[in-house]
């Protein structure tokens, strides 16, 4: 255990020097005249205590959503607000903030694939605008913030597989040699600290861009060379650019959810914003009316069919109580993904989440010892659905099952209920929480992060508890009912309401126009946008939308895309051929 401490205390001193280095490498050429300038100097826009305020909410970012993301705080609509606060500039960050939602809102890490960090990509566009001075809501400044701070969301990507999955394997090797000598109560700590290692790889990043703000000769530099004419005309083009970033994530997310059968609902969320002009909401709330129509019967059967009638254990056979299951749910809500690696994933924390338990149930040490070498094997699945395995195994385990079954269980639930958990809130319910958040905020202000926080959090907390509950209560029940296939309906269901409104906010936001006109017989200017409004409104929107759909249909990645629409926007916002809208 001293060997590791050292070799991860030589990694966070290894991680301090290259922040240190970075900032040295920068001191020529943006000007650096100190890492820690007082608050007070002239030109000082991020002060010390304000780095320190984003680098605290950064650590809640990291210790919440490696547990099953409870407070949502991932999501770019969220953190920029608090950002902005942070910063002084709210109503600019929020504006920011929905834009970036719209980019990331199909790009969520699932499995053990890495994602780009949209948490880090929206705090540096935060800080971005503080920089420039930007202190007014103009699209045409802040899309063109979105288009420069995408390629951070990638390097914090790449720092991440390096630093953090690749990084944590030692501490599952660590959790194992814990178990060996029976210390058991020290996993905590060190999937803690694991967990820790996470945050330092975001940080790097964050740091680095702030060091900007912190340096008035650096803030004067970029300043003035944002505000010289041709630079100017560059920015209106990434602006542009900016604009189409978000037809990537929501593309993206249509290509997840879409089937044959999607398409009347992909349909009718294009036609309640662009000929009926509904807000997005409004679209929402229609849509999942019409849905409840069209499928109740099916939805009443789903909901009939998860009222399991046999209990496991009895009750005369519980030895843990309900304040064992509430200590249970919290591991899980924050903790079911620290010290997350790529060797056993989420195995470390899921020994961590059952050491109270086990404590409880084995009669010996070295009983003790082997069930929780089991537990520290390899682990994954969704992290909202981990408390219905657990609550099983919890069950199994209290009534006596010998491990094999237990493992077998663990096992076989893993895969099916990470495609119904990724399905359901990664690529369905987050996206229409924070969908309709942003729309709200564009429009109704502070609004829109509170819905989107009502929408996303109480239902997280009051799903994840059910799932403990019902799966230690009812046991194998729950996994047969499971294995029937009702509750694809409901996975259907709220698919088709995410299509509707993944289609709303793609006519919706990806926000360019054609700004050209024709001179007419009698010399009048004729709009050529207003030409294509009367052929269809938000025809362009539309297509560049389903382009991107399509694109990412054929097999060419998200990444390849985004570049491409990145090239299209800025060229052709260069030349004038498009333009915000």
């Amino acid at each position: 255990m001293i060997a590791q401490i050292r070799t991860n205390g030589k990694l966070y001193i290894s991680t301090l020097c290259l922040i240190l280095l970075t900032l040295a490498l920068a001191k020529p050429v943006l000007g650096l005249n100190t890492f820690l300038p007082s608050p007070t100097q002239a030109g000082v826009v991020i002060t010390p205590l304000q780095l320190a305020g984003l680098a605290a909410l950064l650590l809640v970012i990291v210790y919440t959503f490696l547990g099953f993301n409870p407070l949502g705080f991932t999501e770019p609509l969220l953190i920029g607000t608090i950002a902005g606060f942070i910063l002084g500039i709210p109503e600019v960050a929020l504006v920011l903030s929905a834009m970036l939602e719209l980019v990331y809102l199909g790009v969520f890490p699932i499995g053990g694939a890495a994602a780009p960090c949209a948490w880090v990509a929206t705090i540096v566009a935060v800080m971005f605008a503080k920089i420039l001075g930007i202190t007014e809501v103009t699209t045409e400044a802040l899309s063109s913030i979105v288009a420069l701070v995408v390629p951070i969301g990638l390097l914090a990507m790449y720092i991440e597989v390096v630093l953090a999955r690749m990084g944590c394997v030692g501490y599952s090797h660590l959790v194992d040699r814990l178990i060996d000598s029976g210390n058991i109560s020290a996993i905590g700590p060190v999937v803690a600290l694991g967990t820790f290692q996470w945050f330092i790889a975001y940080l790097i990043p964050v740091v680095a861009f702030a060091a900007l703000g912190m340096s008035p000769q650096a803030v004067e530099t970029l300043r003035t060379f944002v505000n010289t004419p041709i630079v100017k005309k560059i920015f209106t083009a990434l602006g542009v650019a900016g604009w189409l970033m978000p037809a990537i994530g929501l593309g993206w997310l249509l290509k997840l959810l879409y089937t044959s059968e999607m398409l009347p609902w992909l349909i009718l969320g294009y036609v309640l914003i662009a000929y009926l002009k509904l807000p997005i909401l409004g679209v929402a709330l229609l849509v999942a009316g019409l849905i409840f129509l069209v499928w109740r019967k099916e939805l009443w059967e789903a909901i009939r069919a998860a009222a399991p009638t046999t209990a496991t254990p009895t009750e005369g056979q519980r030895v843990l109580t309900k304040k064992d299951l509430v200590k249970t749910f919290l591991k899980i809500a924050f903790a079911s993904q620290w010290a997350w690696n790529y060797e056993r994933m989420q195995g470390s924390a899921y020994a961590f989440i059952m050491t109270h338990i086990e404590k409880k149930l084995r009669k010996t040490p070295d009983e003790l010892k082997t069930w929780m070498k089991m537990h520290n094997e390899f682990f994954n699945t969704n992290p909202v659905m981990i408390p219905l395995i657990v609550g099983i195994d919890a069950a199994l385990e209290e009534s006596g099952a010998d491990m094999e079954t237990v493992r077998g269980i663990k096992t076989s639930l893993m895969g099916p209920l990470a495609g119904l958990g990724d399905g359901i809130f990664w690529f369905t319910w987050r996206p229409i929480a924070f969908g309709i958040g942003a729309s709200l905020a564009m429009t109704a202000g502070f609004v829109g992060p509170v819905v989107a926080a009502v929408l996303w959090i109480p239902v997280v907390f009051i799903v994840g508890w059910l799932l403990l509950y019902y799966g230690y209560k009812y046991g194998l029940s729950i996994a047969t009912i499971l294995r029937t296939g009702r509750i694809e309906i409901i996975r259907t269901a709220l698919a088709a309401l995410a299509v509707a409104v993944i289609a709303a906010l793609g006519v919706t936001y990806v926000n360019v126009k054609v700004p050209l006109q024709i001179v007419g017989m009698k010399g009048a200017a004729i709009s050529i946008q207003e030409c294509i409004d009367k052929i269809m409104p938000r025809l362009i929107p539309l297509a560049f939308f389903l382009g991107a759909f399509a694109l990412m249909k054929k097999g060419i990645s998200p990444i390849k895309v985004l570049g491409l629409y990145f090239v299209i926007g800025f060229v052709l916002g260069l030349i004038g051929v498009l333009a915000p809208g």
